[in-house]
């Protein structure tokens, strides 16, 4: 079905791979367009509990692959008629896209993530890096800008002038370094160890109030105060009237062990 990516489910979990590994899972438009379908597809599914975005052989994402795009006149000036929208166009999409998942989407890094590899995991609600990660906002690098989705992604992570240094230096950072400065959520030697039991955290809440919670804090976190009280309050009433927040009672206090109802909220 794809030909960049592969899809595998375990117990809930979806293990998203980027599958280029001769190219260091660089980013063609052809894994753009899968990674966009897969989203897409995705956001559909109620039973899934959480996303898993990796990268397959030496590195997460190594940035985009210009020399393909740009090989081919026609891709070239699809590209560049991607630019002109006035609207998201892909190469914008493919990274916000895992906002609008209702369920948690972790992206765990490894190896090079540079440029559209870094801005697709910082679409993502975690990142957790292995600590051989090097990470780069490249386009600096190439006389460009960052124009996949960073200036939304990075808001909430880094102050603005530590964005527009790594933006205007391409300065390469190694994992400890990025996690300083709040680019990466947690750096592990054994990363893929902790986001299973990060899940692992996550199977004991109900499913509603986790994508409630994405929701609220995408919406609101650079928001005034009277949107965010609002959301708040919507929030918590869409939850309280479902099935899970009496479940997520009984678990509580009666010791009742009744499983979680498949998530409810879109």
């Amino acid at each position: 079905m794809f030909k960049t990516i592969q899809l595998t489910e375990d117990n809930g979990v979806v293990w998203l791979t980027l599958n280029r590994p001769d190219k260091h899972n660089a980013m063609n438009l052809e894994m753009i367009h899968e990674l966009i379908n897969a989203a897409r597809r995705l956001s559909r599914r109620r039973d899934v509990l959480a996303v898993v975005i990796l990268g397959e052989g030496a590195s997460f994402c190594a940035g985009m692959d210009l020399a393909g795009i740009f090989s081919r006149p026609r891709d070239k000036f699809y590209a560049f008629t991607q630019l002109l929208r006035p609207t998201q166009g892909i190469f914008q999409r493919v990274n916000l896209i895992w906002r609008r998942l209702p369920m948690p989407v972790i992206a765990l890094v490894h190896g090079h993530c540079y440029g559209a590899g870094l801005q697709l995991a910082l679409g993502a609600d975690w990142i957790f890096a292995h600590r051989d990660s090097h990470l780069s906002l490249m386009e600096g690098k190439w006389g460009m800008v960052p124009d996949m989705g960073a200036t939304v992604t990075l808001r909430g992570r880094l102050a603005p002038d530590i964005a527009k240094e790594l933006m205007c230096t391409a300065r390469i950072l190694d994992a400890t370094t990025a996690h300083s400065l709040g680019l990466v959520s947690h750096v592990y030697d054994d990363p893929k160890a902790a986001v299973l039991s990060l899940i692992n955290e996550l199977r004991l809440r109900s499913p509603d109030a986790v994508a409630a919670t994405k929701r609220m804090i995408d919406r609101t976190w650079q928001d005034g105060a009277w949107h965010s009280l609002l959301t708040e309050r919507y929030w918590q009433i869409r939850l309280l009237l479902g099935k899970n927040h009496a479940i997520a009672v009984n678990r509580n206090r009666k010791k009742d062990e009744t499983p979680f109802q498949p998530r409810s909220l879109p």
